[in-house]
């Protein structure tokens, strides 16, 4: 695996590099694998006006639907493990102040799946006779009925969706991109494949060397990404396997401050706008608090 030019690049600056308005997707389900940096320094910077397209990532839906900056949202199931529904978004669709279509977990990465090859639609049996296809709120071409060519089974096809950019926050990574992932990766491949432009997030950036003696867990080879940037705790309060543990006190604190509108404002106040940066959100934290979450990977991480 050569190593080519450098892709490190600063949070911020490739925040800044996101357009208001893009159609984003982000890594992420339950508690693991959310770029919770990223979804921070959106909102600090003052980006608004998005689409999103996902899976399961609660954690980047319910941040900006708490913060007004989604306008949008393509969704199989948001759920905060453990605690309940995403509040902020539960809250914005029941209002009527987001506009929210359904899919199935399975339906929605066949979408992924198509971008990602590169086809204008899969079929798929997913979803066939539910008002899930027969709801339609803006995806008026979400899903076709079409028969096979060769034994004419009906199936229900989905259009490939292609969103402008896709946040992954892996593992670790070289500076030329190569991106690994330790533990379950969810639909990462297909969301970054079927995307514009990937942007990582990383919780170490590590000698090429090092990635090629685990090829195996290279998830997103170099060329498919942009840039990658070295935040470590850029999960938090949500966890990375072999790394830390979810941080099950603060996963509380927020999720009771989404239960309201004004105590949500109060939260943004202290742990994002009230924060410079993601090394100020850390301090915030605290060190004794991180560290606590530590995970031990034993001898052979």
């Amino acid at each position: 695996m050569a190593s080519g030019r450098s892709k490190i690049a600063a949070l911020p600056d490739v925040v800044a590099s996101i357009p208001d308005g893009s159609n984003l997707t982000f890594s992420g389900f339950a508690h693991s694998l959310a770029p919770v940096a990223v979804v921070h320094e959106l909102i600090r910077q003052g980006k608004r006006g998005f689409e999103l397209s996902s899976m399961g990532e609660c954690w980047a839906a319910d941040f900006l639907t708490g913060a007004g900056r989604l306008d949008r949202v393509r969704v199989s199931s948001y759920m905060f493990e453990g605690y309940g529904r995403c509040m902020n978004f539960a809250r914005a669709a029941q209002e009527g102040r987001l506009a929210v279509e359904d899919y199935s977990h399975f339906g929605i990465t066949s979408r992924f799946m198509a971008g990602a090859l590169g086809l204008s639609f899969l079929p798929t049996k997913v979803m066939a006779g539910t008002d899930i296809v027969k709801l339609r709120r803006f995806d008026e071409d979400k899903a076709a009925d079409v028969r096979c060519p060769f034994t004419d089974e009906p199936y229900v096809a989905v259009r490939a969706i292609r969103p402008d950019v896709a946040i992954i926050h892996a593992s670790r990574a070289d500076a030329s991109g190569n991106t690994q992932v330790f533990g379950s990766t969810s639909i990462i491949e297909e969301q970054a494949r079927a995307s514009k432009r990937v942007i990582v997030t990383v919780e170490e950036i590590v000698d090429t060397a090092e990635i090629s003696r685990h090829p195996e867990r290279t998830i997103l080879p170099s060329f498919m990404v942009e840039s990658v940037v070295e935040v470590p705790f850029g999960a938090h309060p949500a966890g990375m396997f072999r790394y830390y543990n979810e941080d099950d006190e603060h996963i509380r604190h927020y999720w009771q401050a989404s239960r309201g509108a004004d105590t949500f404002q109060a939260y943004l106040d202290e742990y994002v706008l009230g924060t410079t940066d993601h090394w100020s959100y850390l301090e915030k934290i605290g060190i004794r608090k991180l560290m606590s979450l530590r995970a031990d990977p034993g001898p052979n991480h």
